[in-house]
């Protein structure tokens, strides 16, 4: 079991509050390591369903939490607190912040420099509905016998989702037939049970 945080935060889209933000990286990633994070990937969502969003300036976080408490805990302290203040001038809004109790996924955080997220959101809102649809995930996964995958169920959020991630060497190996594969055998699976949500990010890992 691993607890992984996918973090958007909600920038202004000027060059300077991009260029800004970027500038207090070190900060956030002492402050993810004073937290408790484990490990941590920061960068920029390139491609959204296929659609180049790399002009929006999105930026994503991906932490690994030792459990969950850490990541209650964190968000309550004045770590959390500190970092929220150097970022607002240049935020448009709260961050978006997404808990997930996966299976293990440490080798996420390695060398590749492109990670993929699939959100999978329910169409409907009980967590028995999460369940079926998770199960509905797995099965894909074991169909296509893609035991690189990491995924799970959010557990912070008011209406649950499910998150499948898997980091590859480059963007061409998204679309190599294994990939492709287990991508179209999820939304074949979950069929109009879920909404699936196709994100790809260039990331790098946090010096920590």
């Amino acid at each position: 079991m691993a607890i992984i945080e996918l973090v958007f935060p909600q920038l202004k889209k000027d060059p300077e509050s991009v260029k800004g933000s970027l500038e207090k990286l070190p900060i956030a990633f002492k402050a993810f390591q004073d937290g408790g994070v484990i490990r941590g990937l920061s960068g920029f969502v390139t491609t959204e369903n296929g659609k180049d969003v790399t002009a929006d300036s999105r930026e994503l976080i991906v932490l690994e939490w030792p459990e969950a408490a850490a990541f209650y805990k964190f968000i309550e302290s004045p770590g959390f607190a500190n970092f929220a203040a150097e970022m607002m001038p240049f935020s448009a809004g709260p961050p978006e912040l997404n808990l997930f109790e996966t299976n293990p996924g440490t080798h996420l955080f390695g060398s590749n420099p492109v990670l993929e997220i699939l959100l999978v959101k329910p169409t409907g809102s009980s967590d028995e509905d999460a369940q079926a649809v998770l199960k509905k995930v797995q099965s894909a996964l074991a169909t296509t016998n893609d035991s690189e995958a990491v995924y799970g169920t959010s557990l912070n959020l008011p209406q649950k989702k499910i998150t499948v991630l898997k980091v590859v060497a480059n963007k061409a190996d998204l679309d190599a037939a294994k990939n492709a594969k287990s991508r179209q055998e999820i939304q074949k699976e979950v069929g109009s049970t879920a909404e699936v949500t196709q994100l790809v990010a260039d990331v790098k890992l946090m010096p920590f």
